[in-house]
C-alpha cells in the first residue's frame, strides 16, 4: 500500500477544492445579481403604477372641475334668462364648460390607456389595475453617514467584492501550481517467509518505506500567465469598486437633495391651494354681488384646477423619488 502526501503544490488539497471553493462564492454573488435584477424590476412597476394613482388624481380633478363648470353653466344661463348678466357671459361658461369637458375626456384616455399597458404586461385583467397608494404621504427616513452606509451595505459593491474573492482563490491556487512538486511517499509492504502460501500468511513480515520525490517544473509559462492575468484583473475590480461607489453615492446624494426640494415644494403647494380656494370663493362672492366678472370667476377656478394638477405632480415626482432612493441603498427589497 503506498500513500503521497503532498507538501509543496497541492498542499492540504488546495487546488482540488479550487472548484468547490468558487461554486460556493458563486452561489452568493448570483443570489444578490438576482436581487439587484428583482429590485429594477419591482422599481419599474412601482413607477408605473405611481404614474396610475397620478392619472386616477388627475381624473378626480378635472371630474370636480367639470362639475363646477356645469353647475356655473346652469347658473349664469338662469341669470341670463333674467336678464341679470349678458350674454358674453353664458358664452364665457360655455367656452370654460367645453374646456372643461375636453381636458376630463384626455384625462380619461390617459388613465385607460396607462392601466391597459399595466394590465398587459402584469398579465392581469384591466378591471384589477387600480392604485390604491396615498400620493401625498410624506416618508420620514434619514441616512446621515450616506457614504459610509453605501460603503458597507451596497449590493452593488458587494457583488464586487465576491469577484474578487473568486480572482484571489483562483490567483491562490495559480501561485500554488507554480511550485515545485513535492510529494512525501509512504509504503508498507508485507512479505511472507513460508514457501507455501498457507505457510506464509502465518508468518508475514512488515516492512515500510519511507521517501521525498521532487518534481521541478520548467518554464511555468501557463502558470506565470495565469497569475499575471488574475493580478491584473484583481487590480481592474479594485479600481471598479471605487468607481461603483462614487456613482451610487452621487446618484443617492441627488435623489437625497431631490427628496428635500419636493417636500418643500409641496408644502408651498398646500398653501397656493388654500390662496387659490380663497380666491375663487372671493370671486364667486364678487360675481354674485354684482361686483365682479364671469371672467373672473372662471380664471380663479381654472387657475385652482392648475395648483391642484401641480401638487399631484410634485406629489408623485416625490414618490418616484422616494422609490428611487430606496431602490439606489437597496431598501426596496432586501
Amino acid at each position: 500500500m503506498d500513500y503521497s502526501y503532498p507538501l509543496l503544490r497541492n498542499k492540504d488539497g488546495i487546488n482540488d477544492r479550487l472548484s468547490g471553493d468558487v461554486a460556493q462564492i458563486a452561489i452568493t454573488q448570483n443570489k444578490l445579481e438576482r436581487l439587484e435584477a428583482e429590485e429594477g424590476f419591482i422599481l419599474e412597476q412601482l413607477t408605473r403604477f405611481l404614474d396610475l394613482a397620478y392619472a386616477q388624481q388627475q381624473l378626480l380633478i378635472n371630474e370636480h372641475r367639470l362639475t363646477l363648470a356645469k353647475k356655473e353653466l346652469a347658473l349664469v344661463k338662469e341669470k341670463y334668462t333674467a336678464s341679470v348678466v349678458e350674454k358674453v357671459d353664458v358664452l364665457l361658461q360655455k367656452d370654460a364648460y367645453q374646456r372643461a369637458k375636453q381636458q376630463l375626456l384626455q384625462a380619461q384616455q390617459e388613465l385607460t390607456l396607462l392601466r391597459y399597458e399595466i394590465a398587459i404586461t402584469l398579465g392581469t385583467d384591466f378591471e384589477k389595475i387600480v392604485a390604491e397608494t396615498d400620493l401625498y404621504k410624506i416618508d420620514n427616513f434619514k441616512i446621515i453617514a450616506l457614504k459610509d452606509y453605501l460603503a458597507k451595505n451596497s449590493r452593488i459593491l458587494k457583488i464586487n467584492d465576491l469577484a474578487k474573492n473568486t480572482v484571489k482563490r483562483q490567483l491562490l491556487s495559480f501561485k500554488n501550481q507554480s511550485k515545485a512538486k513535492l510529494n512525501l511517499n509512504l509504503g508498507l509492504s508485507s512479505t511472507g517467509e513460508k514457501t507455501s502460501y498457507s505457510d506464509s500468511l502465518d508468518n508475514q513480515s512488515t516492512t515500510w518505506k519511507v521517501g521525498l520525490s521532487l518534481v521541478y517544473p520548467l518554464g511555468g509559462t501557463a502558470s506565470n500567465s495565469n497569475i499575471q492575468k488574475a493580478s491584473k484583473q484583481l487590480l481592474s475590480l479594485q479600481q471598479s469598486k471605487q468607481q461603483q461607489l462614487l456613482k451610487v453615492y452621487t446618484r443617492a446624494k441627488i435623489l437625497q437633495e431631490k427628496i428635500k426640494l419636493l417636500k418643500e415644494i409641496l408644502l408651498s403647494n398646500e398653501v397656493q391651494i388654500n390662496i387659490a380656494k380663497a380666491r375663487t370663493k372671493e370671486e364667486k362672492q364678487r360675481y354674485s354681488n354684482g361686483n365682479g366678472q364671469a371672467s373672473f370667476v372662471i380664471n380663479a377656478q381654472n387657475n385652482e384646477q392648475v395648483v391642484e394638477l401641480n401638487y399631484a405632480k410634485t406629489a408623485k415626482d416625490y414618490q418616484k423619488a422616494v422609490l428611487e432612493f430606496k431602490a439606489s441603498i437597496d431598501h426596496l427589497i432586501r
